[in-house]
């Protein structure tokens, strides 16, 4: 199989990773925590303890395949050479930069976030910890998360476009 070969199969995992992971986190803005915040406190915390742990292992699997072939697309992009250099060189270099940047680093604080998070949903499920410390966060987080992917996409395709 040619590097073109490659490349195509890898933009085709990366992009559609990437629609999942917006979906996932649009889903969770949108619809999941209006819904955890106006359900009574039995209902939420069966649907805290329940639900998010999948959701979190969801984003957890979309993120790195986005993070993995995004990295492999650039690496088949370029011949198999590491090439940083073009990165600098042009403003679809920097564009791809920007928005892989902004997409590792939010792979990165999902990673840190749940490992933070996790515990705290496990208690909450067993009735050990207030369900408003962990709304309030999930009110927060996944928003700022959010508009930090709507940024990385922005920067993506503008690298894939132009205007």
């Amino acid at each position: 199989m040619d590097t073109e070969a490659f490349a195509s199969i890898f933009r085709w995992i990366h992009i559609s990773a990437g629609a999942a992971w917006l979906g996932a986190v649009v889903t969770v803005v949108f619809v999941l925590i209006p819904a955890a915040v106006q359900a009574e406190v039995e209902r939420r915390r069966w649907f805290l303890a329940n639900v998010f742990p999948r959701i979190f292992r969801l984003a957890s699997v979309v993120s790195l395949t986005v993070v993995i072939a995004g990295a492999a697309l650039w690496l088949a992009s370029n011949d198999w050479s590491l090439n940083l250099g073009a990165l600098f060189d042009s403003r679809y270099g920097l564009s791809i930069l920007i928005g892989g940047t902004l997409g590792l680093a939010l792979t990165v604080f999902h990673f840190v976030a749940e490992s933070r998070l996790q515990p705290m949903v496990a208690s909450i499920g067993r009735g050990e910890l207030d369900d408003r410390e962990v709304v309030h966060f999930l009110r927060i987080v996944p928003r700022v998360g959010l508009g930090v992917l709507l940024a990385a996409f922005g920067a993506m395709m503008y690298a894939a476009h132009g205007f």
